[in-house]
């Protein structure tokens, strides 16, 4: 590995990198004024105006590549310490008050001034505007907005200022609806009058939004194409439609790519509560909206709006396009153009661009998320004309074809749909290989069904996960260990690895099965009591023999130290709590969500069965309080001792004896808080009666429940009546009821 540089000659060295920049700069801005006449000034960046009518070209002809990327200038090297300075505070977040923050956030603001088009189109930079953008007010929006005023189009097509647009958009549509609330208030005329005497009067945040989809407006398809842009103009048509904002790093998040997905993760920017909402919003964004996609409509062809929708970066766009525009066009033009009509007969055209869509990654996104926000009629017909012949080879295409059928499952009427498990349940075991996400499909269209061919689905699953490799019978609770695939997995790792994406897929889809019937819930319970009898892995006492090979003594535990790995080594390790694979998999990130399902419904599980299985986690219960995902466990074991008082009070009385170390973590102070155990140090009469109080009540709603179930089937077996008295021919004439 290279040896650090550092003193005069690291600087030194910095100094001719940023004498490079410089350098590509000034050739950039010499070659962009040749081609595009436009001076890098702040005065003169905007572009010129298009001669092209942009409305007159289709997106299969917009060329957004040829787009130079924008530049506003460097910032001194004084000025980028101070700012990087400033997002390391906002990162780090230790102020000792909100008023010390709001003070530092208007202290770096003021500094601001001037610089915000450089900030914005900065790497590091431009994190310190989306988190001062989280946290401004209506005053401080205003100042950003005015520093940014006319170069929105070049920030939206910027790789890092985009995301800065986009929580900017994203921050003003929740001012927006705080504005609306506020001009029916009493006291408006006053708020006016001090934001006049402010400076601020006549630059409302509905403006703002207003401003900027004006701006953006004659480049709509250039942004639609745009790698960076295409995200920003999705933000802005969801703002206008008002609909639900999705989160911005989640992983089903219709905002980002998955590599989008994961760079915002990396640079540790959480959503605020602005995200996974919709807001209200004024008349005046419905009226922007519907010129918007009229313009974005004209010029296009079927053909072209067909090339869009396996573009990779304006497929989204359309999509988009394709459930807003019914808001303010009845025809809906983008579908019926891109489809054909809802009467309409097949024709050879339509067949190949559905085919296409159905073996194109991109393609079958788009037909997926397009159908998900359609009229039944439209669906329909696609799948009637298309599709129904083959289901099964479709649902074969694991990373096409198989997401259009799980839609079609979830979207189409209660009879194709059980038309479409009847193709596919003979074929399930072939199918879940490698695709667990249509198998949760077919579980879920099940139940929606009222458990349509279950016995079925869950012989089907048995026989396929209680083999072995070489196809030798295995008994039901090898299950978990085949689903999961737990001897492979993180579980028993000695490297202390995260869980991985197929691990999470695997244990949600086994959650699903335990949802589902009980025998998978039963079979699980039972393995996870056979793990009670396998040794962890030794990845924790390598060190500690280290130590007595060498001789060299235990390291002093710092005082007042509060790390939850120092908890779980104490109670780890401690003589009485051998620890195993059961107590392991509690603590696992993933796999501690299957336990948690298995004891979610203790109304569920055979008493042996719940007897057994707290045998086995009670000697470890004060380990698990004091860890992230045991923690969860703890708590459900509140429920799980229901009229096994002998547990629960056993459980109560180890919290009690260890409360210095259960309090020391935060995981630990809420096992005690959901476990009422200060009502059950100083008033444990009052926690007896609780106990019993809650036995009481969950008995009767109990009782309700199988009232309600006893009738339901007592309507069931008597039949169902006509007007006129007479029984429906689903009744057989000689059938009793009961």
């Amino acid at each position: 590995m290279g040896k650090k540089v550092r003193g005069r000659k690291a600087k030194k060295e910095r100094h001719s990198r940023d004498e490079k920049v410089v350098k590509q700069v000034e050739e950039h801005d010499r070659q962009y004024d040749q081609t595009d006449k436009v001076d890098t000034d702040k005065e003169d960046v905007s572009m010129a105006p298009t001669t092209v009518n942009p409305d007159a070209v289709s997106f299969a002809d917009t060329d957004s590549k040829s787009e130079q990327m924008p530049f506003f200038g460097l910032l001194d090297s004084e000025q980028s310490a101070y700012f990087r300075q400033a997002e390391s505070s906002l990162n780090l977040d230790t102020f000792d008050s909100p008023e010390a923050k709001l003070a530092f956030v208007e202290g770096v603001l003021e500094e601001s001034k001037g610089n915000e088009l450089k900030l914005a189109t900065n790497q590091i930079c431009s994190k310190l505007m989306e988190r001062l953008i989280l946290v401004s007010n209506e005053h401080q929006m205003r100042q950003i907005y005015n520093g940014c005023k006319g170069f929105f189009y070049q920030l939206c097509i910027h790789k890092y200022a985009s995301h800065v647009m986009e929580t900017f958009l994203v921050r003003t549509a929740a001012m927006v609806e705080k504005e609306m609330l506020r001009k029916k208030d009493e006291d408006y005329a006053e708020y006016e009058a001090e934001e006049g005497e402010s400076g601020d009067a006549g630059t409302t945040i509905e403006g703002i939004i207003l401003e900027v989809a004006k701006e953006v407006e004659p480049k709509l398809k250039k942004l639609a194409k745009s790698q960076y842009g295409s995200h920003v103009l999705r933000v802005l048509l969801l703002i206008l439609g008002g609909k639900k904002l999705p989160s911005s790093i989640e992983s089903n998040s219709i905002l980002r790519s998955k590599k989008s997905k994961i760079a915002r993760k990396m640079v540790e920017i959480e959503d605020n509560e602005d995200y996974e909402r919709s807001f209200q919003i004024p008349s005046t964004f419905q009226d922007v909206l519907g010129p918007m996609l009229n313009g974005m409509m004209e010029g296009e062809t079927t053909e072209s709006l067909r090339e869009t929708a396996i573009n990779a970066v304006a497929s989204p766009v359309l999509q988009l396009l394709i459930q807003l525009e019914g808001m303010v066009n009845r025809d809906r033009p983008f579908w019926t153009m891109t489809f054909a009509r809802a009467d309409e007969e097949k024709n050879d055209k339509e067949e190949a661009f559905v085919e296409y869509l159905l073996s194109d990654p991109v393609g079958s996104h788009f037909l997926q998320t397009a159908l998900s926000q359609q009229k039944m009629k439209n669906i329909n017909r696609l799948y009637k004309n298309y599709m129904e012949t083959r289901i099964s080879k479709l649902a074969k295409r694991e990373t096409t074809g198989s997401f259009v059928i799980q839609t079609l499952l979830e979207k189409l009427k209660p009879k194709d749909q059980q038309t479409i498990l009847d193709e596919l349940v003979p074929i399930l075991n072939e199918l879940i290989v490698n695709n667990f996400g249509l198998g949760s499909s077919i579980v879920d269209c099940s139940e929606r069904n009222g458990g349509y061919l279950k016995d079925e689905i869950v012989a089907k699953l048995f026989e396929f996960f209680n083999r072995t490799a070489n196809g030798k019978k295995m008994d039901d609770t090898a299950i978990l260990e085949n689903i999961l695939q737990l001897s492979g997995s993180t579980l028993f790792s000695t490297k202390d690895d995260w869980p991985t994406s197929e691990e999470r897929r695997r244990a949600m889809f086994l959650e699903k099965l335990i949802e589902y019937d009980g025998r998978f819930l039963n079979s699980c319970i039972e393995a996870l009591l056979g793990l009670a009898e396998v040794e962890k892995p030794k990845k924790r006492e390598r060190r500690r023999v280290g130590r007595e090979r060498t001789g060299e003594s235990e390291p002093e535990k710092e005082e007042g130290k509060e790390d939850g790995e120092s908890i779980e080594t104490t109670t780890a390790t401690h003589p009485e709590l051998p620890s195993n694979m059961l107590i392991e998999i509690c603590m696992h990130g993933v796999f501690s969500h299957i336990v948690e399902s298995c004891i979610t419904s203790p109304e569920k599980l055979d008493l042996v069965l719940r007897k057994r299985f707290l045998n086995e986690i009670v000697p470890h219960v004060i380990e698990l309080a004091c860890n992230a995902q045991g923690s969860h466990i703890v708590d459900r074991l509140f429920s799980l001792t229901f009229k096994l008082n002998v547990y629960k009070e056993r459980i109560a009385r180890k919290l009690l004896d260890n409360e210095e170390l259960v309090k020391r973590t935060v995981y630990g102070r809420q096992v005690w808080k959901n476990w009422k155990m200060d009502m059950y140090a100083r008033h444990f009469g009052d926690w007896k009666r609780m106990i019993k109080q809650e036995e009481i009540d969950r008995a009767a709603e109990e009782k309700e429940l199988r009232d309600a179930e006893r009738e339901s089937h007592m309507k069931r077996a008597r039949g169902a009546h006509d007007d006129n008295g007479r029984l429906q021919k689903r009744r057989k004439p000689n059938q009793k009821a009961y």
